[in-house]
């Protein structure tokens, strides 16, 4: 049984048809894509999400989620729910570091962010949405040039 995903609407409309970019580092975690102002028409900005405190991310060039996904929303992320992914990575930190929930008191959670051709996937504490322009988007204009 595949695991349960529940959409998370965003305030922007992402280009369904757009790439999505994973920036990560141990500093940070952003993913970046373009949106549309209405129907096939692109908006001049890109929306970033900006994941707070990030422990852990992956890139993956398919364009099937391999989750169950009830009601999509027009414009919205994932959470999955009991994620192994995190299950997992858990129970590896807690054998490297067996004090680690006496330090790290945080709630992560598993995110998934879809794009046409590949979906990123993070786990951190949340996520703001942020719009970038054009003139600020550096090397990701791109995204607004694609679309």
């Amino acid at each position: 049984m595949k695991q349960l995903a529940v959409p998370l609407t965003l305030k922007v409309w992402q280009d369904p048809q757009g790439d999505v970019v994973l920036q990560h580092s141990r500093e940070g975690c952003t993913i970046s894509f373009a949106c549309w102002e209405d129907t096939g028409e692109p908006a001049d900005y890109i929306c970033t999400l900006v994941f707070d405190h990030p422990w852990a991310a992956r890139a993956v060039n398919s364009e099937f989620l391999p989750f169950e996904i009830h009601e999509p929303q027009r414009s919205c992320i994932y959470e999955v729910k009991d994620s192994e992914w995190l299950i997992a990575l858990s129970k590896e930190r807690s054998w490297c570091y067996p004090e680690w929930r006496n330090w790290d008191k945080r709630s992560y959670h598993h995110y998934v962010v879809q794009g046409h051709d590949n979906y990123c996937e993070v786990l951190a504490e949340g996520f703001v949405e942020r719009i970038v322009s054009w003139e600020e988007a550096g090397e990701l204009a791109r995204l607004i040039d694609e679309s």
